[in-house]
């Protein structure tokens, strides 16, 4: 089948009797918003549940793979492609070392009205357009991922992104733009997303400090899943769900089952443990032994928890109690879903408590922080002008004694010459 495409202009919907109002061939703001979500936008076109990974399919069907026939030629065409991707990426190391290392104080700046501005877009996508919500998480996902990946990475500390907060949103981009008519992977979704991510937020304390790199992309990780699966469910119209999330509509789905959820959630759990313990636990046991890398295991236990009785226990023994503790603590939190996934006003009450929680964090954070280190920088100044004072006192008090001095020997030497004067 040959793959043509559609060079016809682009027509636009009345909004008065439906019919196509030419003129809109020109490349819009619409337009391009098309190519992430033809569904969400006014353009008319047709659409199917499963429509990217049928153009993959075709385009990978028509791809032409005659030139890869041969082993050798295939194998130097990809070592050739591997050397250019590596000269490219450390090219690029310098310029990123600065920006992220060596200049963070003008990154910060930057960086907070950039929080700022999100803050406000989150809040007006939610409520006028629920429907670009998912684009608009995707977007930032791609922006802040690779920037979290390079900066862990060079701090040795990328471990930490095979966590379940980073399978989760790998999950959640599955549902959206894979599968969105799988009902048993959106309530997953729902459950991790409403579950062990948001209550990460309030035990583990992640702070929305608006100048921390850092601190707001753990909290995007945590929250933003958590609205975007919000919008899909309570945000969005019924006819829009039963086209591009048929896994959220109620016809579909119309009630949650704690039993059917906790063996599917404990299924996709088998699978993150399974692919974590093989390629970080067991192919990078040596690494990790080392000191070389650093894991939330490995963290737990050296800072956190290092008092704490199970680190003591023999060697299989406390990652056994960490992924169960792990596991409980994720089917205890997923309990209360039903009361999120049935009531809007009791989800959207939840999501402002995560969203206030983070910001209180945050403003603990800026005045323990920076209020204590404002605090030493003065007492250190009184000290140092403390010190100033007794030297000076100490100065004064000698160039006192050293005149007394002076003026008794004087005198001294002065009766010893009139006597002298006498006796001759």
């Amino acid at each position: 089948m040959n793959d043509t495409i559609n060079t016809a202009p682009l027509h636009r919907r009345s909004s008065s009797d439906g019919e196509p109002v030419k003129g809109f061939s020109k490349v819009s703001l619409s337009s391009l918003l098309e190519l992430l979500d033809p569904l969400a936008s006014d353009v008319s076109l047709s659409y199917g549940p499963n429509n990217y990974l049928t153009k993959a399919r075709k385009r990978w069907k028509g791809f032409d793979r005659p030139k890869f026939t041969d082993t050798s030629d295939r194998r130097q065409q990809l070592e050739e492609w591997r050397s250019k991707v590596q000269h490219r990426v450390k090219a690029l190391d310098p310029p990123l070392q600065n920006i992220f290392f060596n200049n963070g104080t003008k990154l910060e700046k930057l960086f907070y009205p950039f929080t700022i501005v999100n803050i406000f877009l989150v809040g007006f996508l939610m409520g006028k357009f629920p429907e670009w919500f998912h684009v608009y998480y995707t977007a930032m996902f791609c922006f802040l991922m690779p920037i979290r990946f390079y900066t862990y990475y060079k701090t040795n500390n990328h471990y930490f992104l095979a966590d379940l907060c980073y399978f989760t949103n790998l999950l959640c981009l599955l549902f959206i733009w894979v599968f969105p008519d799988a009902i048993n992977l959106y309530q997953t979704c729902f459950a991790l997303t409403f579950g062990s991510l948001s209550f990460a937020v309030i035990t583990w304390r992640n702070s929305l400090v608006l100048h921390s790199l850092d601190k707001c992309t753990s909290c995007f990780i945590h929250i933003m899943p958590l609205c975007t699966m919000y919008v899909i469910h309570h945000g969005l119209s019924e006819n829009f769900q039963d086209i591009r999330f048929p896994a959220a509509s109620r016809k579909h789905a119309p009630h949650w089952s704690l039993k059917k959820n906790i063996v599917w959630t404990s299924f996709y759990y088998l699978i993150w443990q399974s692919l974590y313990h093989y390629f970080i636990t067991i192919r990078q046991s040596s690494k990790i032994k080392a000191g070389e890398r650093m894991t939330s295991f490995e963290y737990l236990t050296t800072h956190t928890f290092k008092d704490f009785w199970m680190v003591k226990l023999p060697s299989p023994w406390p990652m056994l109690i960490y992924i169960f503790a792990q596991y409980f603590y994720q089917l205890t939190t997923m309990c209360l879903c039903g009361i999120w996934y049935n009531y809007r006003k009791s989800a959207a009450t939840f999501l402002m408590t995560v969203f206030l929680c983070a910001a209180h964090n945050g403003a603990t954070y800026y005045i323990d922080f920076y209020g204590r280190r404002y605090e030493k920088d003065v007492n250190k100044l009184r000290d140092e002008v403390e010190i100033l004072q007794q030297q000076l006192k100490l100065a004064n008090g000698s160039s006192v004694d050293n005149v007394s001095f002076t003026s008794s020997t004087t005198d001294s030497t002065g009766k010893d010459n009139e006597d002298l004067k006498k006796y001759t």
